[in-house]
């Protein structure tokens, strides 16, 4: 039974707002006579207006129905349906319901302000295969439509697609209905700096021991429909298997920025300690040295290539950390679009990094660094030299793992 209809004069009417569409009220439409010309948006056939014995407006088919997906449609799916909607609007956002795309039709369709983003909320209660979820989600991916599942029990798909369960309230409400699964937050566990109290005590950095759990307290839906439409909520694809301690095994989890940050930073920790554990005793040394030299050049490199980047771009400019995919190089950005690369590692220039340096500028220290970049590099590559006073060791390192990266 749907929230919505088509009317044949006012357009499409939505039993979820006043006025339902058009300047047309529920009064006006409800038992009138004579009766209002509707008719349903999935299958074309008669519609009438209707109250559930506890005022929910819906719309509801006439007699000789054909097969319609909306005729099933039990009351616990519209008020979910209503729930959704009502968070959605509540987020500042516009709330459609029943919408039909290219290959698919969302429970409730949200805008933004603006008209530049949109995001499908499906009210999933019924079972459902993992396949045909997939499916349906790549198709509205397909219009550059992403979507969320919700649903009111444990179910094997979540986790495997964008969802979440919830706890269901007796009454409509978005602010009391729970996230019970699908949310997920990273929790850190460091070793003390000089061992490994949880690898027998080795000696030399920890490689993370946090996991990803349960968010710790409870986020009504409300709250999180806000989060994901703001983009501070956002679906993440957990990368180590080994870190997930959820109740599914699946990988995919809503979490904000800081936990994925917090991951990665753990991820790259582990990366350092195979690194080092499969050097030996000479070549660590010796790995050692070339770091602490690169990061002294990066750190004396940061203040002259903050200033060139941030006149030429105009803009305030983010010192982020070193990682592999800069090639060790400390990238520099601005309205989070890299403009930059401080000293990355010549060994590490892969043709990959080499697509990601197009259009950069590259900031060296020494002609001898700045040759064999450009030898690494495309013809058309910037670099540029800074002649600047390199410290003999480098100072120690401004943040901590699982925060944001330098900002300076």
């Amino acid at each position: 039974m749907p929230l919505t209809a088509q009317h044949a004069q006012a357009g499409v009417l939505d039993a979820t707002v006043d006025p339902l569409g058009e300047g047309t009220s529920w009064e006006t439409i409800h038992r009138a006579r004579p009766r209002a010309p509707l008719t349903c948006r999935e299958c074309g056939h008669g519609l009438h207006p209707k109250l559930s014995p506890k005022g929910l407006r819906f719309f509801a088919h006439d007699r000789a129905a054909p097969t319609c997906s909306l005729v099933g449609e039990t009351m616990a799916h519209r008020l979910l349906k209503l729930q959704l909607a009502s968070a959605i609007r509540e987020a500042g956002w516009y709330a459609e319901l029943e919408v039909a795309g290219d290959g698919w039709r969302a429970d409730v369709l949200a805008t933004s302000p603006d008209g530049a983003r949109r995001m499908a909320w499906e009210a999933q209660l019924a079972q459902i295969t993992v396949d045909e979820l997939r499916q349906r989600t790549s198709r509205m991916q397909a219009s550059e439509v992403p979507v969320c599942w919700v649903t009111d029990d444990d179910r094997p798909w979540i986790g495997a697609v964008p969802a979440i369960q919830i706890t269901v309230p007796a009454e409509p409400g978005p602010a009391d209905a729970q996230i019970v699964n699908g949310a997920a937050v990273f929790r850190e566990s460091w070793c003390p700096r000089r061992r490994c109290e949880n690898d027998g005590g080795a000696p030399g950095p920890c490689p993370g021991h946090g996991w990803w759990g349960p968010v710790p307290e409870a986020v009504n839906l409300e709250t999180f429909v806000a989060g994901v439409l703001a983009g501070t909520i956002r679906i993440h694809q957990v990368a180590v298997r080994k870190y997930l301690r959820l109740p599914t095994a699946a990988r995919t989890v809503w979490t904000t920025r800081q936990h994925v940050i917090t991951e990665r930073a753990q991820m790259e920790a582990s990366a350092r300690r195979r690194e080092r554990d499969e050097l030996a005793a000479a070549e660590h040394e010796r790995h050692l040295a070339a770091i602490a030299a690169k990061l002294a050049r990066q750190q004396a490199l940061t203040p002259p290539a903050v200033d060139l980047v941030g006149r030429e771009a105009r803009g305030y400019v983010g010192v982020r950390d070193a990682t592999p995919e800069w090639a060790m190089g400390v990238p520099l950005f601005v309205h989070d679009m890299p403009q930059g690369v401080i000293s990355p590692v010549v060994s590490r220039v892969s043709a990959e990094v080499l697509a990601r340096f197009r259009g950069l500028t590259l900031f060296v220290a020494t002609e001898a660094e700045r040759r064999a970049l450009a030898r690494a590099c495309e013809p058309a590559q910037r670099i540029v030299l800074f002649e600047v006073e390199v410290p003999a060791q480098p100072r120690p390192p401004a943040v901590t793992y699982g925060r944001a990266g330098r900002v300076r």
